[in-house]
């Protein structure tokens, strides 16, 4: 929390495409995030890595990338012989772990017509949110988010999900910081009636003066 820098980073896939109907899959996503992980193995192999996907495909796609680069510059057990071994999962099976370095592949994006959905796959379901809560805490130390697209093409008036519109916000926050983390007054007097008045209640029971808000 004390960090001058944000440990949550940015990288923004450009011209990453989304074969929606096809594959399901966005090659340079996959492609860009494996070439990052061989960097890493090579520069700091202490460090252990985990990568999390929107999707089953994207996950499918990047661990057979991935095994053919580590085959190729013979960093298997740098990757798999080891406490913490390397993991490529996806939204829902992520439960449970950590990493040093979690590498997200948001998938989604442009489609080869720039045309983007506004459908996130297993985000979009009612209990998304949580699934997506549970993957953006699995990093000890430091998070970066490979995606096609960025938190302005994000438009929840064509769906309200809360699960799209925890994407959204997480990428805006990787993308500016904690600049992010500033409150804004509207946000405070939405939640005037939330878990401040309990808190308060019992502390009230204690003896304490308190005032919420």
């Amino acid at each position: 929390a004390d960090a001058l820098q944000s440990k949550v980073s940015f990288k923004y896939i450009e011209n990453g495409v989304y074969d929606r109907g096809g594959t399901r899959q966005n090659a340079k996503e996959a492609e860009t995030l494996v070439a990052d992980i061989i960097k890493r193995l090579k520069k700091n192999p202490a460090q252990s890595i985990g990568v999390v996907t929107f999707s089953i495909s994207q996950q499918t796609l990047i661990e057979n990338i991935l095994w053919q680069e580590l085959i190729r510059n013979k960093l298997e057990s740098a990757a798999y012989e080891r406490e913490e071994p390397l993991f490529v999962k996806n939204l829902e099976s992520v439960q449970g772990d950590e990493r040093d370095v979690i590498l997200f592949s948001v998938c989604y994006g442009p489609d080869r017509y720039g045309r983007l959905s506004m459908n996130f796959g297993p985000i979009n379901q009612t209990d998304g949110w949580r699934r997506l809560n549970v993957a953006a805490s699995r990093a000890r130390e430091e998070m970066v988010i490979y995606s096609s697209i960025t938190s302005a093409m994000i438009d929840l008036s064509k769906n309200n999900s809360r699960g799209l519109a925890g994407v959204k916000s997480l990428l805006e926050f990787a993308q500016s910081g904690r600049s992010m983390l500033a409150v804004k007054s509207s946000y405070v007097e939405r939640e005037e009636e939330g878990i401040g008045r309990h808190i308060a209640a019992d502390l009230e029971a204690a003896g304490y003066e308190c005032r919420c808000n």
